[in-house]
This record gives structure tokens, sequence and C-alpha cells, in this order.
């Protein structure tokens, strides 16, 4: 037996990645850094991508109604909660961005790898979330794998820069979540997909630096 071999496997890693679609937020930038461990045992973060998109303006068609499992609840939970007590407008899910981040959560976990966009198809979040018939003003995008809990998910996101950005920022109304288990490697893979539809005002509220 080998027991080096043992504690080797044994020791999961995490990993989180984020991209945000803004109009007017960031410059257009695409950052791939080293990674940078954020948490124990070894969490690596993948630099984060930031590009403008848009379409078109006209107003958004009713949501559906939105099923949702526990873990998801979770997720939309803490969000909130960090975002309610900065004063920020509390995120409701969306059909659409919940669809669009399951299949890209299925996706990674097939792969067994996170990103943002397709390394065969060149597809990004923006197309994920259209294919979906979602028409949206701003978008943006976090993925993480090998956290088993929302608590520990949402604790990887917020103590990353860019993902905290991504969680607070004022300009989002919708969130979608995926969450999957199995699949290569990790066992764990969550999507969050944040959005406002088009045609609908930009809430109030100022990003504040200091929160990320």
């Amino acid at each position: 037996m080998n027991p080096s071999g043992s504690a080797e496997r044994s020791h999961m890693k995490r990993v989180v990645a984020v991209v945000v679609g803004l109009l007017a937020f960031v410059p257009v930038s695409q950052a791939a850094a080293a990674p940078d461990v954020i948490s124990a045992p070894s969490v690596a973060l993948q630099g984060a991508g930031r590009i403008g998109n848009a379409t078109s303006t006209e107003p958004a068609p009713t949501p559906p109604s939105v099923a949702v499992s526990a873990q998801m609840q979770r997720v939309l939970d803490l969000v909130n909660v960090e975002r309610t007590s900065r004063g920020l407008v509390p995120l409701r899910f969306s059909a659409e961005l919940n669809e669009a981040s399951l299949v890209h959560t299925q996706a990674q976990a097939a792969a067994g790898s996170i990103y943002h966009t397709h390394p065969s198809t060149g597809e990004g979040p923006g197309d994920r979330i259209s294919r979906t018939g979602y028409r949206f003003s701003t978008w943006g995008e976090n993925v993480a794998a090998g956290y088993q809990t929302p608590e520990a998910v949402m604790q990887g996101w917020m103590t990353s820069e860019g993902h905290c950005k991504n969680i607070l920022n004022p300009a989002f109304t919708e969130l979608g979540v995926g969450y999957v288990t199995g699949g290569v490697r990790y066992n764990h893979f969550w999507t969050q997909s944040f959005a406002r539809p088009a045609g609908v005002d930009r809430p109030a509220g100022t990003y504040n630096p200091a929160w990320c």
C-alpha cells in the first residue's frame, strides 16, 4: 500500500472561476493569472474574464415558474444575505438562467474541469444564456468545483475578489444556479449565472470596492 498515494487521492482540490459581462462597469479584459490558494486544502483560483455584452432592449416576457432544489435555494438565500446586508436589491430565480447554469454545470462535470468558454465550440456565458431565450442587458457567471455544500462554495466565492464582485453587482436582478454531483474529478460542480433582463431598469445601489 502506498500511504502517500492514498493521501494524495483523498486530498480533494477545489477550483473556482468567474466571468462577468457588464455594460459599463469594468474595461474589457481577459485575465489568466497563475492559480492562487484561497482556502484549505488547496483551492486554485482561475483569473476573472470580463466582457461587455448586451442584446435587444425590448422588455423581457413574464418569467415562468421556477422549480429549484434545496441546494439551489440555499445558494440564492446566501447570495441575498450578502446583498441585502449592503443595501442591494435581492436577486430572484430565473428559469432560463437556471437552465443555462445546469447545462453548463453538467458539461463541466463530464469534462472534469471548469471553464467559461467551451474549449471546442467557443461558446461563452452570454451564448448559453441567450440559447435559453433569455434577453439580457448584462450578465455574469461564477463557476466552482470541489465544494460540497452551498455554504462552502459561497465562502470560496466571497473570499475571491472577482467572484465577490459578481455576487454584489448592483446591476443584477436575477440568478440561476446549477449543481451537479459525480462526473470526472472533484465530484461537486457549481455554476451561478447572473443577469438583468433587457428593458428592466438598473436597480438603485452602488458597488463599494471595500466589499471585496
